[in-house]
């Protein structure tokens, strides 16, 4: 049968479509429509079988499953920061160009934690993007500093194009949390979607100390 999945359009990209190609080669008879939207769907009305979100816990009247943690950095290319310098406090961001998300003013100021102490810079910088992908293009590019979810920067920092600027503080955005897997709760579940349920749990680690599947209908199959 046909499942539809819900995910915001940079965990869809770089977490959930690289994933895709083995699922369909483990459960050949399941189809996959992936809607890739930052918006909130509803289940019924948008014919939503699962969705994955940022969240501290389900809304009520849903189920979920805790699947990782995401974590925004702030990177740059060792080019970058050859010819413009290394920051070395938040505060030294203010001399650089910094690429935001650029949905609204608060994007561009960014906010740090470090023990107990917290700063929050007003950056600057020529571009703003609101899509994880061009931003993670655009420091590739030498354009500046940018905000990225880490899930998005792990590739290139591990392969050496970019370099995480200022990591021992923890760079604080309205899209970190707690991303789970959502279901609504409905009595029965088919087979499918529990396929995909346990498939993601699988290949996505889940968040250290939090709790299994909650809550679970008794009648799931």
């Amino acid at each position: 049968g046909k499942l539809t999945l819900s995910v915001p359009k940079a965990v869809g990209r770089f977490a959930i479509h690289p994933l895709m190609l083995e699922f369909f080669n483990r459960y050949p008879k399941i189809d996959v429509c992936l809607r890739l939207e930052d918006r909130v769907l509803d289940f019924i009305d948008d014919g939503i079988d699962l969705a994955l979100r940022i969240t501290p816990t389900p809304s009520p009247g849903l189920h979920g499953k805790p699947l990782m943690t995401i974590s925004h950095v702030i990177c740059a290319t060792p080019v970058y920061l050859e010819h413009y310098g290394t920051p070395q406090t938040p505060q030294d961001l203010r001399e650089h160009s910094c690429i935001s998300l650029g949905e609204t003013p608060a994007d561009s100021r960014w906010k740090f934690r470090r023990g107990g102490k917290t700063e929050t810079i007003q950056t600057h910088g020529r571009y703003a993007a609101n899509h994880t992908a061009v931003r993670l293009d655009a420091v590739k590019q030498n354009l500046g500093i940018g905000s990225l979810p880490l899930f998005t920067a792990r590739e290139a920092l591990a392969r050496g194009e970019i370099v995480q600027v200022l990591p021992e503080w923890e760079f604080i955005s309205r899209y970190s949390g707690q991303l789970w897997l959502l279901w609504s709760g409905n009595k029965h579940m088919p087979a499918r979607m529990r396929a995909m349920i346990d498939y993601l749990s699988e290949k996505m680690k889940p968040a250290s100390g939090s709790p299994a599947l909650t809550p679970r209908s008794k009648t799931t199959e």
